[in-house]
């Protein structure tokens, strides 16, 4: 691909941020609330419970002569393959991996398994739903029952299922493990006891809606510096550690009344219309508009969608904005499969964009969609148009054209307006049914597009499949790992929020603001995001998981993927993915675009299986890919464990702990997002491997160490001495205590993906400073006289020596 493919590494993570030339052109008009709301809090009152559609569907902007479809009148077709289904959503969800109930189903069938779960499932079973595709599908409309006869839900006597026992099978997660009695423990590696272990308590207030969950490249950070409002009493003082033993869900009925929903007229359409001037000119410029992500999606409200050649009758793209539970009007965009035909249906995905990115109005596949999945790891509206799926987008609460706070995917809101959207989508014509109200749907999306979701899998089981990209687990791991604020994605994502406009949760910016001066955050904003999940709510998943991670990811690292994983239900299908990309650069890697091929396969085929239902093999449980680009594959994962690779050292060194100078980062000398290897550093090398060796996982530091100073965290990193470069540009942050006595600790190290080959050596990096994780206030020194490190290895890697082959459709 050349300089292309680097292009589109940047471009990707630009993307991601919602940085660049849309932006600049963009989020002026785009932050303009179209609702007439502010960003204040939210109205109570709902329209939701009303159950008339003020709407038309036919797109504005189209042929006049185009047939229209009128969901008010028009009856769908629904698979009988699905019984009707009672539905349930959890509305109290803080902490994570706490003891959680199952949410009531009726009447569906077990989910189809196979080897993507190694012994969870077994490959030879089928699928349990009856594929049915827009060809297939010969019912006449007229003799199917109307939908004013429809029931809503089942009735709510219908027996409910005991909850499963999750099975957790990854090592306990422990951040830091001081071994010396004097010394203060560090924090655990769990999402809601992720907490200073002095930390006091916090207060709470309850308040209009709670703080967002960090969204994909964008409100990580600004998550880390949610608001104060829990959902606790106002009275009561809450800290994060308090929060897991509050987060037992409440199981509540999801209302599947369609929500009102107002078709959307831009302003410039008509200009298509005009004879001659219309077709020949103004769509082509439209089209061409469209071929720009975000710069397309953001002047779309204004140009609409390009007049899309087809049969009288066919189903044409159209935008409506639906209000939500609470009154909050979501702005949302749905696109037809490609050549579906007049009163024909097909199954539909929801595609989520990512933190500061508007709902995604792409038709077709754009030049820049195989850069963005090569770099994102989600696939693009055209491509799942093309593989013969409707395709449903929308701008999130808060940003854009839709109103309301942003509260970062949260389950008591965005994932409300998602399981509104879904009931909405249950009405349309296009769209196939499983049963009234449950459209064969699943999702996509790439960071905040990918946490949505998981919190709306969780509390809406109508959701078939889900394939979340570059996701998390928790947002203390991600954002505050071992009481350590990530400053560099920390201003990349405070900067995206203010860029475009968004109208985010009033705490954040202080709360991000602080992270940045002071590199740490207060025991409110802890347990804000110890609350906000989705940790605590993963137990409730049924939708089969295609997680897809990055290797050099450092804002969402391979342990958030590995934690989801392992908090699933055991009867959840499962697949692992690590890919090189996500909230970071394939610096090693950056003219490749088997990433994104592997990426695409793997989706295509995981939506053919558990949304279309056909017979499709989704390959081994676990893939990834090295350093070199080369793809492995695994039955299991984790994967089978090896004899790790351990080093150590009995020389002291001493460390000067000043922030900034000869550390480690940033990127290329100007990006805060990745580890570089450092001058002033604490060195131990790691001997080289006799055969080729499969480095996995998480590798555990042993620290002894003393000093005196200010500085509260070191850093450790893997540096591969054939490159100079850092294993998946990671450090990870060391919490010490500089108080002049003798401590030692042991903590995992962030994941790394890497093959030894004999011959190739390693050093670890004890180092003062590092990008992501600045701190300006951090001096002292740090003398080291213990020092060891165990890197794990696996033994079932096996090569591929291609991507698996394209799903046909």
């Amino acid at each position: 691909m050349g300089a292309s493919a680097h292009v589109g590494r940047i471009g990707g993570l630009a993307a991601a941020l919602g940085i660049g030339v849309a932006i600049g052109l963009g989020c002026g008009v785009a932050s303009a609330d179209a609702t007439g709301q502010t960003g204040s809090t939210e109205s109570s009152s709902s329209s939701s419970g009303s159950g008339a559609t003020s709407q038309t569907d036919s797109a504005s902007g189209q042929a006049a002569g185009t047939a229209t479809h009128d969901a008010g009148t028009s009856s769908t077709t629904t698979n009988a393959a699905k019984p009707v289904v009672t539905v349930t959503i959890t509305t109290s969800h803080r902490g994570s991996h706490s003891t959680s109930t199952k949410p009531t189903t009726t009447g569906k069938p077990a989910r189809a398994s196979e080897s993507s779960t190694g012994d969870k499932t077994s490959k030879d079973d089928k699928p349990s739903k009856n594929d049915k595709t827009p060809e297939d599908d010969k019912t006449s409309k007229d003799d199917e029952p109307s939908k004013d006869d429809e029931p809503a839900t089942e009735s709510p006597s219908t027996p409910t299922k005991a909850p499963p026992t999750s099975a957790v099978t990854t090592a306990p997660k422990t951040d830091a493990v001081d071994e010396t009695p004097p010394a203060t423990p560090a924090p655990a590696h769990d999402a809601v006891t992720a907490v200073a272990d002095d930390a006091g308590t916090a207060d709470s207030q309850t308040g209009g809606s709670p703080a967002k969950i960090p969204d994909s490249p964008i409100s990580w950070t600004v998550a880390a510096a949610a608001r104060k409002e829990t959902l606790v009493p106002a009275a009561t003082k809450t800290s994060a550690a308090t929060a897991s033993a509050l987060a037992v869900p409440t199981p509540a009925v999801v209302d599947t009344t369609p929500p009102v929903a107002v078709i959307q007229t831009p302003p410039l359409a008509w200009l298509q219309q005009i004879p001659v001037i219309g077709p020949v000119f103004v769509t082509p410029i439209v089209a061409a508009i469209h071929m720009i992500p975000i710069v397309g999606d953001v002047i779309h409200p204004f140009i609409g969608y390009p007049v899309q050649p087809g049969a009288p009758g066919a189903p044409v793209p159209r935008d409506v904005m639906i209000t939500s539970f609470d009154g909050t009007q979501i702005y949302v965009h749905f696109m037809p499969a490609a050549g579906l035909p007049a009163k024909g249906v097909a199954p539909t995905i929801l595609e989520g964009p990512g933190l500061g990115m508007p709902g995604s109005t792409s038709l077709e596949v754009t030049p820049l969609d195989g850069m963005l999945t090569d770099g994102l790891g989600a696939v693009g509206v055209g491509t799942l148009r093309h593989a013969g799926y409707n395709v449903v987008t929308w701008d999130p609460r808060g940003e854009y054209r839709s109103g309301g706070t942003l509260e970062l995917d949260s389950a008591d809101y965005e994932a409300k307006d998602v399981s509104a959207i879904i009931s909405w989508l249950a009405t349309q014509p296009e769209a196939q049914l499983d049963s009234p109200g449950d459209p064969r749907m699943g999702m996509v999306g790439a960071s905040y597009g990918g946490g949505i979701q998981w919190t709306t899998a969780a509390t809406d089981h109508r959701v078939d499949a889900i394939v979340p990209s570059i996701s998390w687990n928790t947002l203390n791991t991600s954002l505050y790992k071992s009481d350590a604020f990530k400053s560099g994605w920390g201003t990349l994502l405070t900067a995206a929020l203010l860029l475009t406009g968004a109208r985010p949760n009033p705490e954040i910016y202080p709360a991000a603001i602080r992270g940045l001066l002071t590199g740490s955050i207060t025991e409110e904003q802890q347990a804000l995001l110890a609350d906000r999940g989705p940790a605590a709510l993963l137990g409730s998943v049924t939708a089969p998981a295609l997680i897809i991670q990055g290797t050099v990811d450092t804002l969402f690292s391979l342990q958030e993927a590995q934690d989801n994983a392992a908090a699933l239900a055991p009867n959840v299908p499962v697949k692992v993915v690590y890919f090189c990309g996500g909230h970071g650069l394939c610096t090693n890697n950056l003219f490749d675009p088997t990433d994104g091929q592997v990426v695409t396969d793997a989706t295509l085929n995981w939506l053919a299986r558990y949304v279309k239902g056909q017979d499709v093999s989704t390959g081994p449980t676990f893939e990834w890919v090295d350093q070199h680009g080369q793809y492995f594959t695994s039955s299991t994962f984790p994967s089978a464990a090896g004899a790790p690779i351990v080093a150590a050292g009995g020389q002291s060194g001493v460390l000067p702990l000043v922030p900034l100078l000869f550390g480690s980062g940033p990127l290329f000398g100007v990006l805060p997002i990745g580890a570089t290897a450092a001058l002033n550093a604490v060195n131990l090398h790691i001997p080289t491997v006799a055969t080729t060796t499969h480095v996995v996982g998480a590798p555990t530091l042993t620290l002894t160490y003393s000093g005196t100073g200010t500085s509260r965290h070191v850093y450790a990193q893997l540096v591969d001495d054939s490159t100079g470069n850092v294993l998946g540009n990671q450090a990870t942050p060391i919490p010490v205590t500089l108080d002049g006595q003798t401590h030692t600790l042991s903590i995992p190290m962030e994941q790394v993906a890497q093959t030894l080959e004999p011959g190739q050596t390693l050093t670890l990096q004890i180092v003062a400073s590092t990008a992501n994780y600045e701190n300006f206030g951090a001096f002292g020194a740090l003398t080291v006289t213990g020092l060891q490190v165990s890197l794990p290895t696996i033994t079932d890697a096996v090569a591929v020596g291609a991507a698996p082959a394209l799903v046909s459709t």
